[in-house]
């Protein structure tokens, strides 16, 4: 062999040499990213938020809950409150539990992958300003020039709307939007819900993140007086009622959303006593169905908080649950409500899922966010059949109101980017038929910003009616202008 033989034999095992080693320390940095970050929840893939949002968002929170980072530049970013309550919780550990060489791997595994700026959305349908057969009316307060709205029911057999505000005050408003009562509560409803022709309503204690137990289930009874039925709740945010235990009572079923530390409950109607069923901050909404065909009312339960997704709770008689995941989502993917309904009319009932909670470390546009249809084969298990992307999406209901026998679709999103030339605040879905929608803000006004939405007939005349809750935030847009006072934008159903 010739020396320039031998030199190129060299060159080339060196190279070899170098490109296997650089290829280890990637794949080393990828290997040690995912082993840390699905201890806790799924892993996350760097494509799913921008360089700069991982860098100076999601992994210094991170790093604190690892037990790195400066726990003086941490203390001026949250409550003093929040904390020694999550120090009591050892959610920040004193000790680190990964080494500071292995951490700045893992940084620098996310901000190599990560895209410069976030991915764009994929193709939609367009979105148009016609008002179909809806007209848009309003509730302007005067006392409130602000919107205080968060939560929102129309209630099933009168034309009432339940409205809970944010200043401790419940208002019952008659279908000409009139407030014909107010009831006053120790803290914010965040939830009224009818349950077999009884109100309950959740007030939720403080609204901002924390892990208190000072929230109330009250009940209102046949005199109007307001009861305390269960307390010393975390943030909750829903219930639901069923016999579980089939002893001939009705029992409750109450997600309490919390911070760091949530649960999912069942309580006792007999004697009031509480069953933990999950204990995870993020238990959002809870639908009672008997999904196995055995008689007994099973639980559909959406969780949100880092470890997103869809669970079955199989009932099992006697009160125990066996918890069985049907649907996983990514970390930063913002579950915010779920709707169960039949999409395709298969006679299976399908999963709706509005994913845009965009008040995290992660405040980005998310190309992920907005409308997801996930179908049911008929044995419980789910793929998703229809996507429509809409920046901050909240909530989304299934109701037929056009009524032409297939269910359309109406969502509100709280974080809104309304950045497409189109007011993307509320959005209308007409069923087309085969999972195919025409989308329309129904020509919105730009004064709302909206927290809550119920359907329902509120002035009983035989259509669905939308009701949207409008809420003043930190989330709301610099230069937003807001309409004085507004509270409530009511689209009134014209068919009937």
């Amino acid at each position: 062999m010739s020396n320039n033989m031998r030199l190129i034999a060299a060159l080339f095992l060196f190279s070899s040499a170098f490109i296997s080693c650089r290829q280890s320390t990637e794949e080393k940095s990828e290997a040690l990213a995912k082993e840390t970050c699905s201890s806790c929840h799924k892993f996350p893939d760097p494509s799913l938020l921008d360089k700069k949002t991982w860098k100076e968002g999601v992994l210094p929170e991170m790093g604190y809950r690892l037990g790195i980072g400066d726990r003086f530049q941490l203390m001026t970013r949250i409550s003093e409150e929040q904390y020694q309550s999550a120090l009591a919780m050892d959610i920040y550990p004193l000790d680190p539990k990964i080494s500071e060489e292995d951490w700045q791997s893992i940084i620098d595994y996310y901000v190599k992958n990560a895209p410069e700026k976030p991915l764009p959305q994929k193709q939609r349908s367009p979105i148009s300003t016609s008002t179909l057969h809806f007209k848009e009316e309003s509730y302007i307060s005067k006392k409130d020039p602000l919107g205080v709205v968060i939560s929102l029911r129309i209630h099933p057999d009168k034309p009432e709307v339940w409205a809970g505000t944010r200043n401790r005050s419940l208002w019952v408003l008659d279908a000409n939007k009139q407030i014909k009562n107010t009831i006053e509560t120790q803290s914010p409803v965040a939830l009224t819900q009818i349950l077999a022709g009884n109100p309950y309503l959740l007030a939720i204690g403080k609204m901002y993140p924390n892990d208190e137990k000072i929230g109330t289930m009250y009940g209102i009874n046949p005199q109007g007086k307001m009861e305390a039925v269960i307390d010393s709740l975390k943030r909750p945010v829903d219930v639901q009622i069923s016999d579980f235990n089939s002893d001939g009572v009705q029992d409750f079923v109450i997600c309490e959303y919390g911070f760091e530390r949530g649960q999912l409950t069942w309580i006792d109607g007999m004697n009031k006593s509480k069953h933990l069923l999950k204990a995870q901050a993020g238990a959002r909404n809870v639908v009672i169905k008997d999904y196995t065909g055995d008689g007994k009312p099973d639980l559909l339960v959406l969780m949100a908080q880092s470890r997103e997704g869809v669970s079955l709770f199989i009932n099992k008689g006697q009160g125990i649950f066996v918890e069985k995941p049907l649907l996983q989502f990514d970390s930063v993917f913002g579950s915010s409500y779920m709707e169960v309904a039949d999409m395709n009319k298969d006679g299976y009932d399908d999963i709706i899922v509005s994913n845009g909670d965009n008040a995290d470390y992660s405040r980005s546009k998310k190309a992920f966010h907005g409308v997801h249809v996930y179908l049911n084969d008929g044995r419980n298990n789910f793929k998703e059949g229809y996507f429509y992307p809409s920046y901050g999406a909240s909530k989304t209901v299934a109701r037929d109101f056009d009524q032409d026998g297939d269910l359309d679709l109406a969502m509100i999103a709280f974080f809104a980017e309304n950045d497409k030339g189109r007011n993307e605040n509320f959005l209308y879905f007409q069923n087309q038929g085969n999972m195919t929608f025409q989308v329309s803000n129904l020509n919105i006004g730009n004064g709302g910003h909206y927290i809550c939405m119920d359907a329902g007939d509120v002035d009983k005349d035989g259509d669905i009616d939308i009701v949207l809750g409008n809420y003043q935030f930190g989330a709301v847009k610099p230069g937003t202008k807001l309409t004085p006072g507004l509270q409530l934008t009511y689209f009134k159903n014209l068919i009937r």
